[in-house]
């Protein structure tokens, strides 16, 4: 019996070490975001219509959080993904993300900022 009861706590104990082997690989954010001219903006669900000139692209990509963001930088979006000037708004405002063929509307989150350049 005594046997059987160490047993199973072997088990358990190695099961739970086992589940949390990957820890530090599972990164959640509160939002997607992507840096810009070194700001960071929050991308929301909206989708805009109308875009104007390309702005930038994303140079790295990570679902690892840190406080020192890069510029050019995404949590969603992979390395290439293209940043483009809304029309009629001002990019210190808002920027758009191209995700396929739709643009996301993102929004400058005060009080942050990404890295220099």
């Amino acid at each position: 019996m005594i046997r059987t009861i160490v047993f199973m706590l072997t088990s358990m104990l190695f099961l739970v070490a086992c589940s949390n082997s990957n820890h530090g690989e599972l990164q959640s954010w509160a939002f997607d975001v992507v840096t810009w001219k070194n700001g960071v903006y929050k991308v929301t669900n909206e989708t805009v219509t109308e875009v104007e000139e390309e702005i930038g692209i994303i140079k790295k990509h990570s679902t690892n959080e840190n406080n020192d963001l890069p510029n050019l930088f995404s949590n969603k979006y992979k390395k290439g993904t293209k940043l483009f000037k809304i029309k009629n708004f001002e990019t210190t405002d808002y920027i758009a993300v191209k995700d396929n063929d739709t643009y996301y509307k993102a929004e400058r989150m005060e009080g942050m900022k990404a890295a220099a350049d």
